[in-house]
C-alpha cells in the first residue's frame, strides 16, 4: 500500500478557466468499496491504497490536481501539525502578606503627604 499526497490546485488557475475555485471529486477503491473523496480548493488530502485510479491521473495531467508519493515518516509529521497544541494553563497568582502591608503603609503615607486642598472664589463680571 502506497500513501498519496493530493492536492487541490483549481485556485491557481486563470478566473477565465471553467474549472476555476471548483471542487473535484477523486473516486477511488479501498478494499473493494468505491468511494468519494471532494476537494475543495486549495485542500490536501492523504489517501493510502494500492495504486490510483486512471481518473485521478487524467485530473493530474489536466492541471487541477498535484499528486506526491508520502513516506511514513513525512505522513507522521504531517499528522503531528494538524493536532492540536496543549496550552498551559497560568498558575494562579497568590497574594503575600508583605505586599498588602506595603501597599497600606503607602496609602497612609499618601494621605499625609496630600495637600489640603484650597477654596478658590471666583468673581462674577457682568457687563
Amino acid at each position: 500500500m502506497n500513501t498519496y499526497k493530493i492536492t487541490n490546485l483549481t485556485k491557481l488557475l486563470g478566473k477565465r478557466t471553467p474549472r476555476y475555485d471548483s471542487v473535484v471529486d477523486i473516486e477511488y477503491v479501498d478494499n473493494r468499496t468505491r468511494k468519494v473523496a471532494k476537494l475543495n480548493p486549495g485542500e490536501t488530502v492523504f489517501l493510502t491504497v494500492q495504486s490510483l485510479p486512471l481518473s485521478v491521473h487524467r485530473l493530474r495531467i489536466k492541471k487541477v490536481i498535484d499528486i506526491a508519493e508520502v513516506s511514513a515518516a513525512e505522513l507522521q509529521k504531517s499528522i503531528e501539525k494538524t493536532k492540536p497544541k496543549k496550552v498551559a494553563k497560568p498558575k494562579a497568582v497568590k497574594k503575600s502578606v508583605a505586599k498588602k502591608v506595603t501597599t497600606t503603609v503607602t496609602e497612609e503615607k499618601a494621605e499625609a503627604e496630600a495637600p489640603v486642598a484650597k477654596k478658590t472664589t471666583r468673581k462674577k463680571t457682568t457687563e
